[in-house]
């Protein structure tokens, strides 16, 4: 019996990361006042100690010591209507396709804190160091038990978080020049369900054609498809939690031709992360959930109990739905945005800006468990079968994106400052087949409202908002590269509410 079919893990791991570095992980609140801006001009804006993330070389602009804090709240709603089929086991059967039980439209709806905090220090006229903690990248998504996209996702959690120490000085009366270190976190919760009753009626299916040949395997496999597949009683809970550290680097220039204009450049580099965590799988150490399932399956397909016990064994242990310690590679892009800055009057300024992510690098996701010799795997059950655990690779075709945005601010007063701006903001997954609930992203559009106001001579308050609608788009998943492969098909389309809010201190 071809077990390799039934490896578990598959449907695990892959389903767990097929959507983790989808454009709708990237964060861009690093500043309350560049959210105003709808993240236009971010290169330029520097008006606070928040340029260690948005460039460097603006510390070169601030006087004395700075404090920036502040807190973003993002409410994602993502809505997901999809009609989810089994295929696979039909296909070779010559059986109609069956839909996965549960409605296939669900909401995710989410509030995602996003902390930063900067300090700053002017160091003398020509240099200035300074420290931020922000978070680049970060997402999350929940739905519903028991819906149809279940074995797709259910919950997914990602947090990154950058410790950024920067140097910044001046070239000249024109130009300055920023450089940091970036030491990068990563947390992630990822879950699902593993239909195991469908990979185990597959797998009675191959030992019937073996036994009594292809005929009577299709003359059950329509009855043991119905009865098993998608079945709330014989599905595993996947909970994978990993987590890492990596390191890189940040950048910035600055360019002030003239004292109404200037143009930045900002580079963060790419991080590659080795993260290491576990994948659980509580439900098969329930009481004989595997005795019994493995018992009434065979019976009902009419193979010897004991024959089909020792055969279908090798779906629950390590060959199979067995968890265990993992390996996740998992690699965030570098990005370089481009900004222009010019002031039109005392009180009225504009601003553009360019980004450019190299989402390319995701040509695949490779995942391993840690409990084995080499890339070829291992003989973990001492008998010398075949049956290895093996890297699952996960491929993927990302694109390179742009995000292109303007803005302008208007001085009301010496006190108080308005801000707007618009963005557009491309999305790097362009095929429908892998646009899952893990990451339903499309292109999206992005407004922004925002003040700031000047308390007393030292403290500053700032407060936006930004409205962003991810685009609807088509569906056309498939659960992941080696498990059940049921295919979800529909449509999808999400919103973001962002509210923002920021002090800071001039000491």
């Amino acid at each position: 019996m071809r077990l390799n079919r039934l490896l578990l893990p598959a449907a695990l791991l892959a389903t767990a990361i097929s959507q983790v570095n989808a454009a709708g992980l990237e964060l861009t609140q690093h500043g309350v006042k560049e959210m105003g801006h709808g993240f236009a001009g971010t290169a330029t804006l520097l008006e606070d100690a928040s340029a260690i993330a948005h460039n460097p070389a603006g510390l070169m602009r601030l006087q004395g010591t700075q404090f920036s804090g502040g807190l973003s709240a993002l409410y994602a709603q993502l809505e997901y209507d999809v009609e989810v089929i089994t295929e696979r086991v039909e296909a070779i059967y010559g059986i109609p396709t069956s839909r996965v039980n549960g409605p296939g439209r669900a909401t995710s709806k989410e509030i995602t804190p996003i902390p930063h905090l900067y300090f700053s220090h002017r160091l003398n006229d020509d240099a200035a160091v300074g420290i931020g903690v922000y978070a680049p990248f970060g997402s999350g998504s929940k739905y519903p038990a028991g819906w149809a996209g279940r074995y797709h996702s259910e919950e997914t959690q990602q947090t990154t978080v950058n410790i950024n120490p920067t140097f910044a000085f001046r070239l000249n009366d024109s130009w300055s020049l920023g450089m940091g270190v970036v030491i990068q976190s990563y947390d992630a919760t990822l879950t699902n369900q593993i239909d195991v009753g469908y990979l185990v009626a597959e797998a009675v299916l191959e030992q019937v054609v073996e036994q009594q040949g292809a005929e009577v395997a299709a003359d059950v496999a329509g009855e043991l498809i119905s009865k098993y597949g998608s079945n709330p009683d014989y599905q595993v809970e996947n909970d994978i939690q990993i987590d890492s550290w990596s390191y890189g680097f940040s950048f910035g220039l600055l360019w002030e031709p003239t004292s109404r204009t200037r143009v930045g450049l900002n580079y963060r580099s790419r991080t590659n992360h080795l993260a290491e965590g576990r994948a659980r799988r509580d439900t098969l150490n329930q009481p004989g959930f595997q005795e019994e399932f493995i018992a009434q399956v065979a019976a009902d397909a009419g193979l010897d109990p004991a024959e089909a016990a020792e055969n279908l064994a090798k779906a629950f242990d390590e060959r199979g739905a067995l968890g265990g310690p993992l390996n996740s590679r998992v690699v965030f892009p570098e990005l370089a945005t481009l900004s222009l800055h010019h002031e039109v009057s005392d009180r009225f300024a504009v601003m553009a800006s360019a980004t450019y992510t190299n989402w390319k690098v995701f040509k695949e996701i490779r995942l391993e468990y840690t409990d084995f010799s080499d890339r070829g795997g291992a003989d973990i059950t001492e008998t010398g079968d075949d049956v290895r655990r093996r890297d699952l690779v996960q491929p993927l075709r990302f694109e390179n994106t742009w995000r292109f945005g303007v803005g302008a601010a208007y001085k009301v007063s010496n006190d108080l400052t308005l801000r707007t701006g618009f963005s557009l903001d491309e999305s790097p997954i362009k095929d429908a087949d892998f646009r899952t609930p893990r990451g339903p992203d499309a292109d999206r559009t992005i407004f922004g409202l925002g003040m700031s106001y000047q308390m007393s001579d030292n403290l500053g308050l700032d407060a936006a908002y930004s409205y962003i609608t991810i685009e609807e788009a088509d569906v056309n998943a498939r659960e992941n590269p080696a498990g059940t492969l049921h295919r979800a098909q529909g449509r999808s389309k999400g919103t973001l509410h962002n509210l923002g809010l920021q002090v800071n201190y001039l000491f």
